[in-house]
């Protein structure tokens, strides 16, 4: 008896044992990522988050036959500037319920079929067609701070968009009142995420143009100073940030920028090269006559030459450091990439085309470990101002004698003759 006893002991310890085992196993294999719900501006580093953890959501990867998985995270806030609250009637079952359908992207095996992701956009379909009756639904997902990733944008994203939120934000963007504006300007005064907030602004301005570029500047400029600090999530790339400021940055950008190149050299340096009305050239004028050597002003120069067909000032600086022979040969090297080498973007190439990287010519892509800040670069085109380059080409070859500066200088003439005019 007591063996038997004994027996049916060892058996119930090793079946618990077991069902330990398959939970850690399971949960490790679905590599969810959970982020800090709310971010403090007066926190130095994100807070822990108080979220149960989902269950349901795999790590994100295409498999070899270009299926998706979708994984959730959740996206920090931010408390200081609160706009008024606002008011929006209780949502229908029936939209809450397509929405709550949004967010079951459940797949078997780890797999999102075909015909899953067929349903999904099926039920974004229905949801958009609600128009203004379907706004107060997806507030309330919004406000819950959950993103659900679908995938890399391009061919093979089954779903036909990148994230749920952001393919609510494009819902949004089709409906027509106040309501949604109203949603959407909500919105952009509480995100931390630096893709929604790149997609906010753009949906923004095309609703009201220039109505909420101040807005956006100020999110932008207050989610980068949180990003320094430390008070956003470890790994997230704000490199949509900076990208949206070469578009709706102004001259008042120009400060915060040149103070973020401390911890975002690049970011920092093609945003200040590529605002709009060229603002950010005279301060890396400024910052290329205060310094002699380095890589930041080397990269700075670059920059300047990249944009000089479009802002004359650039071309004007870069004349001037090399008749004062202030210029290194590395920097000169960096000039002649700037004028006819590849042209460096902020961001991801996928965003660009809708198409794999893999399949785009000539495309290099480049990742700098510190701010974790990715850009990318492709050959000049044809239609690139090449005259307007060559002109300055051919003006910094009258302003050196030197053998290696010379010869780059050769070299980018040379490549952009073969794309102008035969």
């Amino acid at each position: 008896m007591r063996q038997a006893l004994g027996s049916w002991v060892v058996r119930v310890i090793l079946a618990a044992f077991a069902c330990v085992l398959v939970v850690g196993l399971k949960r490790a294999h679905q590599g969810v990522l959970i982020l800090p719900q709310n971010v403090h501006p007066e926190a130095k580093a994100p807070l822990a988050s108080t979220e149960p953890q989902p269950t349901q959501e795999t790590a994100l990867g295409p498999n070899p036959e270009g299926s998706q998985v979708p994984t959730e995270i959740h996206v920090a806030t931010r408390g200081s500037t609160e706009p008024a609250q606002l008011s929006l009637p209780e949502p229908s079952p029936y939209t809450r319920e397509l929405v709550s359908k949004l967010t079951q992207v459940d797949p078997k095996g780890g797999l999102v079929t075909p015909e899953q992701a067929q349903e999904w956009k099926h039920n974004l379909e229905a949801l958009a067609a609600q128009g203004a009756a379907g706004v107060p639904a997806i507030r309330e997902f919004l406000a819950l701070n959950r993103e659900i990733t679908l995938g890399a944008t391009g061919a093979s994203n089954l779903f036909g968009q990148s994230s749920l939120r952001s393919a609510l934000i494009s819902t949004l963007a089709q409906v027509n009142g106040p309501e949604a504006t109203a949603v959407l300007v909500e919105t952009l005064h509480k995100t931390t995420w630096p893709p929604e907030i790149a997609q906010l602004s753009e949906v923004l301005d095309q609703r009201a143009p220039g109505q909420y570029r101040q807005e956006t500047v100020n999110a932008i400029n207050e989610v980068l100073n949180m990003s320094s600090n430390g008070q956003l999530p470890a790994g997230w790339d704000v490199g949509a940030l900076f990208k949206t400021l070469q578009t709706y940055g102004d001259s008042t950008s120009t400060a915060s920028l040149q103070q973020l190149q401390a911890n975002y050299q690049y970011y920092a340096t093609m945003a200040l090269a590529g605002l709009q009305g060229g603002e950010g050239v005279p301060v890396l004028t400024r910052e290329l006559q205060d310094s002699t050597s380095g890589s930041r002003r080397d990269f700075a120069l670059q920059m300047l030459a990249q944009v000089a067909s479009q802002f004359p000032d650039a071309g004007a600086a870069l004349l001037e450091l090399a008749r004062a022979n202030r210029i290194s040969d590395t920097g000169w090297s960096k000039i002649a990439m700037g004028l006819a080498g590849d042209q460096y973007q902020i961001g991801e190439p996928s965003s660009v085309s809708g198409t794999s990287p893999e399949l785009i010519p000539g495309l290099k892509t480049f990742h700098i470990g510190s701010g974790n800040q990715n850009y990318y670069g492709l050959p000049l085109a044809s239609n690139s101002q090449i005259q307007q380059r060559l002109a300055l080409v051919d003006a910094l070859m009258g302003a050196t004698s030197s053998p290696g500066p010379l010869a780059s200088l050769q070299a980018a003439r040379a490549t952009l003759s073969s794309l102008g005019p035969q």
